[in-house]
């Protein structure tokens, strides 16, 4: 279960604050539903039912006329519709909530145009304690949203009308994803917000190291510099620009004190997916292009397939493996059933190899790639349906143990049935086969007990900044500030680690670094080939040698990394 809090509280571009018109009144498409109501819809396709809608007194009778009463709608017990008369109610009662809360909250506008696969993303992102949509910022644009600045993947510093960004570089897209162990702090701060609302000035929320560049990107919350700006033409994953927020921003509020707080915020970029607010039916009308104009089913399934495989599994199985991933998907297929199938094609591929023949080898080469494929797929087929199970992960792994085993059997008995005047005939291996077991089991071991024995340092805890400062010096040094680099112990380690690193940002040795470590693609691929050209004694010294060389880097290089920590 999750628990949605959308605050509604934005007026329609061209009202004045307090005129009873919303953007819960602006309608997606000529006959489509409003902005609420389709936010509402997405949410409770994802089963979100736990709906609190946020919004002022005299627009929340046209909410429960569009029946915006997610509550009594899924037949549970809840608010609804929520009246509110200002920031400090808004904040108050998000703290109300985040104190009673067991399961994730997530923090909306209700004035969001998000892609489906985007909502979705959102609701399912379970790993970081806290997540927040952001978008790079594009150098030369003025921008129309709350700025932040990230580092490592994180919100390091947001802003607000209130609080300043140094040097930002994205903009944050009003969601909010929070986990149940940060609801707490959650309320505390939205608490300590209320009691500041009344009394935080405004700030220039910008503020870069040297010298100030003439036309520097901006975010001013108010109608006057808004009625200048003119709607901008739209683009994916970069916003629709124009109109301003003119209510007070409370995502961005919340955004500003978690940080400010020390809770650790993950930026999730939107990239090429859409999520953005509007405030005019122009906008509406981009973000409705924008939106149609990407298919969400092709990104899904392109981040299906994992950005850090090896490279016989990048380019000679996950160019088309992802398409039976899908394939699959809609035959109601489980991760946990290709996996089996993965398991069974590999039994029959060392059949094949027992049979002694070249054909044998021919054939026991091509389902043990085919093997692998069905390996690649139960993964994607996982992460595209989002079926994630501790199951699936215990029988993937062992599986994958199994079937390079049983290979290695296949093989052997192979090569003392083939006719003695055969090429595949190479006589008893089975001391080969036995000595490729141990080889891969000893790799195996290394990994898992390097894993299993890292000290993993805690991230240090970010500072704590009043949210009453309006500066934010006191946070994360932003880049070029001056502010000294961490001191870094010397040594072979340190020196190892920084080379490795290095060398990650060049294509070629990126590439050699990960078919040097043989992994199990390269595995499958060396045992298909050279089974299928020459015979089990050539396949087993390929693995004896190429494992030892393996082994032998990866254990240099877990020892230098140990030395370094």
């Amino acid at each position: 279960m999750t628990l949605a809090v959308v605050v509604a509280t934005e007026s329609v571009g061209g009202a004045v604050a307090g005129d009873p018109a919303s953007t819960a009144e602006l309608v997606y498409g000529t006959a489509g539903p409003t902005l609420l109501r389709r936010l509402l819809d997405q949410l409770a396709s994802l089963n979100v039912h736990e709906t609190h809608v946020i919004t002022r007194p005299e627009t929340a009778a046209a909410l429960r006329k569009d029946g915006c009463e997610p509550g009594d709608r899924a037949g549970e017990a809840g608010p609804g519709v929520v009246e509110s008369h200002d920031l400090a109610m808004d904040l108050r009662e998000i703290a109300r909530l985040a104190g009673t809360a067991r399961e994730p909250m997530l923090i909306l506008h209700g004035d969001l145009v998000m892609s489906d696969e985007q909502m979705a993303r959102l609701v399912h992102d379970s790993k970081p304690p806290a997540l927040a949509l952001v978008a790079g910022r594009r150098p030369g644009r003025e921008p129309v949203r709350p700025l932040a600045r990230t580092k490592g993947g994180h919100v390091v510093s947001a802003g607000s009308r209130h609080h300043q960004v140094t040097d930002p570089d994205a903009e944050f897209r009003g969601a909010l994803r929070l986990a149940p162990q940060v609801a707490g702090r959650l309320a505390v701060t939205a608490r300590e917000l209320a009691g500041l609302v009344g009394g935080l000035p405004e700030a220039e929320p910008i503020r870069t190291l040297g010298v100030r560049p003439e036309g520097l990107d901006r975010f001013v919350d108010n109608e006057a510099v808004a009625a200048e700006r003119a709607l901008r033409t739209v683009s994916v994953g970069t916003g629709f620009g124009g109109t301003p927020p003119r209510g007070d921003d409370v995502p961005a509020l919340l955004l500003v004190g978690l940080v400010r707080s020390g809770v650790r915020v993950a930026a999730r970029p939107v990239r090429d997916l859409v999520c953005d607010r509007v405030l005019t039916a122009e906008q509406v009308s981009a973000a409705r292009a924008a939106v149609e104009a990407v298919d969400e089913d092709e990104v899904r399934l392109d981040a299906a397939v994992k950005g850090n495989d090896g490279f016989f599994t990048t380019y000679a199985v996950s160019t088309y493996s992802r398409y039976l991933a899908r394939w699959a998907a809609r035959r109601q297929l489980t991760p946990n059933m290709v996996t089996c199938m993965s398991m069974g094609v590999a039994v029959v591929a060392a059949v094949w190899f027992s049979d002694g023949s070249r054909l044998g080898m021919v054939l026991g080469g091509l389902l043990l790639y085919f093997a692998f494929v069905l390996d690649c797929v139960d993964g994607q087929l996982a992460r595209y349906t989002r079926q994630f199970s501790t199951l699936g992960a215990w029988l993937d792994a062992t599986f994958d143990r199994a079937k390079e085993y049983v290979v290695y059997a296949g093989l052997a008995m192979g090569s003392t049935a083939a006719a003695a005047t055969s090429f595949v005939h190479a006589g008893d291996v089975w001391a080969l086969a036995a000595a490729a077991l141990i080889l891969q089991t000893v790799r195996h071991m290394i990994d898992f007990a390097f894993e299993g024995a890292r000290v993993r340092t805690p991230a240090a805890a970010p500072p704590r900044v009043p949210l009453a400062d309006l500066d934010d010096s006191a946070l994360d040094p932003a880049p070029g500030s001056g502010a000294p680099p961490a001191r870094r112990s010397g040594g072979l380690g340190h020196l190892a680690m920084w080379l490795s690193a290095r060398t990650e940002k060049i294509g070629g040795l990126r590439w050699a670094k990960k078919i040097v470590i043989l992994p199990i693609g390269e595995r499958f691929a060396l045992i298909s080939i050279t089974a299928a050209l020459f015979n089990a004694k050539v396949t087993f010294l390929s693995l004896l040698i190429w494992g030892s060389l393996a082994t032998a880097y990866t254990l240099t290089g877990r020892v230098l990394r140990s030395l370094a920590r």
